[in-house]
Order: structure tokens, then C-alpha cells, then sequence
């Protein structure tokens, strides 16, 4: 398990639903909440996979664009769901998903998740 994922799990805040190790070929699914454990196939998680790590690609890109360096996290807010993804090496990241009200310490976890890269 990467270190930041280990960050994302001893957050002192809301449970994951969903906690994934992304690397360039693969990935490792390092948490899934009991609630939720069931809900995608193997299918939908290689097609998730997919679709996170092309984005990552072009992100590489927008950075360029904008001139910043490096990112803390790309976060995507749907109605009821909170999905960070937290950059590591090149075209390696880690996918967490939550349950997601206005109440969500979005800069807590993301702030948790810094200082845990910087101790890497």
C-alpha cells in the first residue's frame, strides 16, 4: 500500500467508500467499504482505471499549461459522491472516493495527504 494511501485511510474524518492504488499498467484496490463492496465489477473498476489514468495523462499537460509544477489533488463532486485523486510518481495516483455532503473536509484530507508525500 502507498503512503498515501495509508494517509487517506488514518484521516481522522469520513470512511472511503473506495481506495485505490493507480500505477502506469495496473492497479491495486487497497479499501472498499462494506456498504459498497459488491456494487462494481471487475469490469467497471479496469474501465474506471482507464478512464482516471488518461486523465492523468492530459494532466500532465493542463500543468504545463498553467504553470504549476505539481497539484495536491484533482477532486470531481457529483450529487451524493466525493472522488479525490492524488497525484504520486508520473502516471501513478491514488483514486478515494466518499460520501459527499457540504459538511465534507475537503481541505483537511487534502492538506493530510501533503504533509504525508512531504515525510515520503
Amino acid at each position: 500500500m502507498s503512503p498515501i494511501s495509508e494517509a487517506v485511510l488514518a484521516f481522522d474524518g469520513p470512511t472511503p467508500r473506495v481506495v485505490a492504488d493507480l500505477r502506469s499498467v495496473s492497479f491495486e484496490v487497497e479499501h472498499v467499504r462494506e456498504d459498497v463492496e459488491g456494487v462494481y465489477s471487475d469490469r467497471d473498476l479496469d474501465e474506471a482505471y482507464q478512464l482516471v489514468m488518461s486523465n492523468q495523462i492530459t494532466g500532465d499537460d493542463f500543468k504545463e499549461l498553467i504553470g504549476e509544477s505539481r497539484y495536491n489533488a484533482q477532486t470531481l463532486f457529483f450529487d451524493d459522491v466525493i472522488v479525490f485523486l492524488f497525484p504520486s510518481d508520473r502516471y501513478d495516483a491514488v483514486f478515494a472516493s466518499y460520501d459527499y455532503d457540504d459538511a465534507f473536509p475537503v481541505s483537511g484530507l487534502v492538506n493530510a495527504v501533503a504533509e504525508a508525500r512531504a515525510t515520503e
